[in-house]
């Protein structure tokens, strides 16, 4: 049976849109914004940031104006916890067939709280990865390296999925079978 490693977001969960957390915030230029909120999130997602450290550093960058920051990653989270039932529904029947299925996502403390509260199709997994938990993010190396042995398997026998080919190269160069995902078509192995 085959070992396979599948990212959340972008694969398994979808973001529901990013309306609320602009109406609340206000930026002046939106796409600066997200910019800024890209550039701090693999600190924030591998614990080196704060809720307040990560959003304090965007307001201050953004010149947004004063807001309640648990508010604003509560708007945020909520809005990450979308999953796709079509490939939760495949990754359930690959781990019904007898493969060892895990998963390795970047993600805040706060946010991995949630997804294991909202998400109970996780514990079906054999290994549920997080970089919150372990202190490194996509693309590190170190974050493969932990998910693979999490699962119990050997990078080259690791089929990996996930929709950024920055995060399928890194992969690809430590010897997993790295895929970029495009859709439920694009999971074989």
């Amino acid at each position: 049976m085959a070992s396979l490693l599948f990212d959340l977001y972008g694969v398994l969960m979808r973001p529901a849109g990013n309306s609320e957390l602009e109406d609340y915030l206000r930026p002046e230029n939106v796409e600066h914004f997200w910019s800024i909120y890209e550039e701090f999130r693999p600190a924030y997602n591998a614990g080196h940031l704060s809720d307040a450290q990560y959003w304090g550093r965007i307001r201050a960058l953004t010149e947004l104006s004063s807001f309640d920051v648990s508010h604003a990653t509560e708007l945020d989270t909520e809005r990450l916890l979308v999953a796709d039932e079509e490939m939760v529904c495949a990754v359930l029947g690959f781990i019904a067939q007898g493969h060892s299925v895990g998963i390795l996502a970047n993600v805040p403390t706060v946010l991995g709280t949630r997804i294991r509260q909202t998400q109970p199709w996780l514990k079906e997994c054999a290994a549920v990865t997080l970089s919150c938990d372990i202190g490194v993010a996509k693309p590190d190396p170190e974050a493969y390296l932990v998910a693979v042995d999490a699962l119990g398997a050997q990078a080259k026998d690791t089929h990996f999925f996930d929709d950024r080919p920055d995060f399928v190269t890194a992969a690809q160069r430590l010897g997993l079978k790295a895929h970029l995902f495009t859709g439920i078509d694009s999971v074989y192995f």
